[in-house]
């Protein structure tokens, strides 16, 4: 009887031990899938007035979704800097853009904007830092 009472808390402590074991892979994964995926969505701009854009067109920006979630869409702020080592920065620009594109997973979207109005006009595009901060990605599931 003590022998079967013993075995009966063993198959109740295993049990126990199962379902914490379970219960921690669940919270690990959902943290992974809600907190690593929007590292891994890339927004990157540049100056391109010949290819891929065009002359009324000329800044190109690209979406790179590496999630293996689908992206609803993307808010981000853009700052165009004069040189991005210097100890006073000069910002000609900082505005706020944002897309309703739906990207699947692991796609990209392209797209081409109009060059925004400068604080100042007498710097060489193609010589300017293009910097994405604040990106907000809204994703299928959130």
């Amino acid at each position: 009887m003590k022998e079967k009472l013993i075995e009966h808390w063993k198959a109740i402590a295993i049990s126990v031990l199962v379902l914490l074991a379970l219960i921690a892979a669940r919270s690990a994964y959902i943290y992974l899938y809600h907190t690593l995926p929007p590292q891994l969505v890339t927004i990157t701009v540049s100056y391109a007035p010949d290819s891929p854009c065009r002359k009324d067109s000329p800044l190109y920006m690209q979406i790179l979704n590496d999630s293996y979630r689908e992206v609803l869409g993307v808010s981000f702020s853009l700052s165009v800097k004069v040189d991005e080592y210097s100890d006073s920065i000069v910002r000609l620009l900082e505005s706020d853009y944002s897309t309703d594109t739906a990207i699947k997973a692991n796609s990209s979207h392209e797209g081409c904007w109009p060059f925004p109005k400068l604080y100042s006009n007498k710097h060489d595009p193609y010589k300017l830092i293009y910097e994405v901060q604040r990106q907000v990605i809204k994703f299928s599931d959130d």
